[in-house]
């Protein structure tokens, strides 16, 4: 597999699992099979289909040139590796253990895109290179889903621009060995980044607070709820989309006049397109509550609509 840390990862991991300097102690971890390590379920996954015709764990899929091993990336994100292996798989990709890091999750729309969406990112946030003067740490752990380690003090800076079709999330700041707990926010974080037209392409875990916790209702009690169910049916209209897209911004605003100023809209187009959400609704946008209310019901339906490819 690919190395991250200038030579010092070099060489398939089945290869350097019997390495003095590898020292797996626990003989239930098989580096030498063909399975990955499943970061969202703590399972054993098997490598994903539609690379070329014959091709098996090695698949670019899942390893695409220039990035890093994703099966020591995955030792150091998974809760079930022991600590001693979480911290070699960190000495392998020339990370130091002396302060804080922050996973950071990459989430692209097409496999294709996933590779430079990693650089770009690992750019933006000014990544610095690792120990042994690689490339930041980076690796493609499933086809739309890739992940960045960082120094915490790295990871302040924004990228410039995030493009269409990315979405990053940014893990807390953590202890090395806590790095499986920054992970999991991060992903949930990356479900937000350019949800709807107010929500930027990057979102911190520490900057959404409870407004979180939503994406751990399961999706079907979330879509089964009357409010969610009356907004799905609402975007199926011929001008669904961006009716919810003003719903939105009307919900995110402090006036109508605001919000057509931020939609490119007439104050009178807007106000019309709120009057029929309204009524979809039954619910009133001009109290507070109520417009609280219907933004919730708009996250949720956004978190767990069908072609949300965050998921």
């Amino acid at each position: 597999m690919w190395g991250l840390a200038g030579g010092l990862a070099t060489g398939p991991l089945s290869d350097r699992a019997g390495d003095a300097a590898w020292d797996v102690a626990d003989p239930a971890w098989d580096w030498g099979t063909d399975a990955a390590w499943d970061w969202a379920t703590g399972a054993e996954a098997r490598p994903v289909s539609g690379g070329p015709a014959g091709a098996g764990p090695d698949d670019d899929l899942w390893r695409p040139g220039g990035l890093g091993d994703p099966a020591l990336v995955q030792a150091v994100l998974s809760s079930a590796m022991p600590e001693a292996q979480r911290s070699r798989a960190l000495y392998l990709l020339g990370l130091a253990l002396a302060g804080p890091m922050r996973a950071a999750a990459v989430v692209v729309s097409e496999p294709a895109a996933l590779p430079e969406a990693l650089r770009a990112c690992a750019a933006g946030l000014l990544a610095p290179p690792t120990r042994a003067g690689g490339p930041a740490p980076q690796a493609a752990l499933w086809p739309t889903v890739g992940v960045l380690l960082l120094p915490a003090a790295g990871a302040g800076r924004r990228p410039a621009t995030v493009p269409c079709g990315v979405a990053v999330g940014l893990g807390p700041a953590v202890a090395p060995e806590r790095l499986p707990e920054s992970w999991a926010e991060a992903r949930r974080a990356a479900r937000f980044a350019g949800l709807g037209p107010t929500w930027p392409r990057l979102a911190d875990t520490a900057e959404l607070g409870a407004e979180a916790l939503l994406a751990d209702i399961p999706r079907a009690a979330a879509l089964a709820h009357p409010d969610v169910a009356a907004l799905a049916r609402l975007e199926a209209e011929p001008d669904g989309a961006q009716l919810l897209d003003t719903l939105e911004t009307v919900c995110r605003t402090r006036s109508l006049r605001e919000a057509a100023k931020l939609l490119c809209l007439h104050h009178s187009s807007v106000a019309h397109r709120v009057a029929r959400a309204e009524r979809a609704l039954g619910m009133s946008l001009s109290d507070p509550a109520q417009r609280q209310r219907a933004y919730t019901a708009l996250l949720l339906w956004r978190l767990n609509a069908p072609g949300n490819w965050r998921n």
